[in-house]
């Protein structure tokens, strides 16, 4: 049996829907709740949304809720509990983290990095187990020249905010907890779905978007030259779901465009395209005030010095779309949900011809 975390989030859900529609695993998934019973309720409205009715009754008998709170001792489960879990399970997926980039540490620490710690001791509990796979982000590169290796972890870089410092910590026990079929999947930043823009979360680069549609961002105090590296969210839960259900493979794998991530100044040429706005100038950092406030902790991203290299990814096919390719279904998604205000079920998004 494979145990999930985060499927009530974006990727940890379009992991599920993956699992329940390509493989008969039966799955039991982690949920914050209070008891067993709300954390079933809990998933069932997720599902609901992630699947169309006659795929959500097939669905359900393979998915189990169990309320546990990652980021207390043992899970916030009597030990025996938890040694009943370990004992049912060959796989672990850790989806579930904290993506705020402003919260305090000790709250960063208490769910990215202690709630990792509980799921590796959980982990290293089950006789049977074949894999743990753990979701980071490309990011643990932190503000540092390029070119950002696969196979590079902490070298001493400097986190842009307490998500990276965190997530590169996850990262470390990970790798020196020694479980066996241990992989790291690094995206970049995720957003919706290629194929048919949905996302159910308007946040990281679609505030930004937002607001230049708004006229907020009339500069960008950014680098032109800087890569803003995207992803869509089905490139990354495909990779996730190979790297959770085919033969174990080792190892740390960024899921990013690399070479093939926009410029800033391409970002910024896309959008005044899609919203007839005019293309806005490139400013130093400190001459904009008003506008680096407004943009707050999304700024460093428009100034990431480097490339993420994909050697392992590519090896294993793990290759996105051109953003070009999918930017006008993004925004035509994001503009039918108005943008996290009238967000719609995945299921009744169709596919842009």
């Amino acid at each position: 049996m494979l145990l999930l975390t985060g499927a009530t989030g974006f990727l940890g859900g379009e992991l599920l829907v993956r699992l329940v529609e390509e493989t008969d695993r039966d799955i039991i998934v982690l949920v914050r709740a209070d008891d067993d019973a709300a954390a079933t309720t809990r998933v069932a409205r997720t599902l609901a949304t992630l699947l169309p009715p006659e795929a959500l009754s097939a669905a359900v008998p393979r998915v189990r809720a169990v309320a546990a709170h990652l980021d207390r001792p043992g899970l916030g489960l009597p030990p025996r509990d938890v040694d009943a879990l370990a004992a049912q399970i060959d796989a672990v997926v850790h989806c579930a983290a904290s993506v705020q980039f402003t919260l305090p540490y000790d709250e960063a620490w208490a769910i990215n990095v202690g709630g990792t710690r509980a799921m590796l001791d959980l982990a290293a509990r089950a006789p049977e187990l074949e894999r743990f796979v753990h979701v980071s982000t490309a990011y643990v590169a932190g503000d540092r020249p390029g070119p950002y290796r696969e196979s590079e972890g902490d070298v001493g870089q400097r986190p842009r905010n307490t998500y990276e410092q965190t997530k590169l910590m996850a990262e470390q026990d990970v790798l020196a907890a020694g479980l066996p079929g241990t992989s790291i999947l690094r995206p970049s930043i995720v957003v919706g779905d290629s194929r048919t823009g949905w996302t159910p979360a308007f946040n990281v680069i679609y505030w930004p978007l937002r607001a230049f549609a708004r006229g907020l961002f009339p500069v960008v105090p950014g680098t032109p030259e800087a890569r803003v590296d995207i992803v869509p969210v089905d490139t990354v839960a495909d990779a996730l779901l190979t790297l959770a259900t085919a033969d174990p493979v080792t190892g740390t794998f960024h899921v990013v465009a690399g070479d093939d991530a926009p410029t800033a100044r391409r970002l910024t040429e896309l959008a005044a395209s899609a919203f007839d706005a005019p293309l806005p100038d490139f400013v130093t950092p400190g001459s904009a005030p008003e506008v680096e406030q407004r943009a707050g902790a999304f700024l460093p991203y428009f100034r990431v010095p480097g490339v993420f290299r994909t050697d392992a990814s590519s090896r294993l096919g793990f290759i996105p779309p051109p953003l070009e390719t999918y930017f006008t279904t993004l925004l035509r998604y994001a503009d039918e949900a108005r943008w996290g205000r009238a967000n719609r079920a995945r299921w009744t998004t169709a596919p842009v011809a």
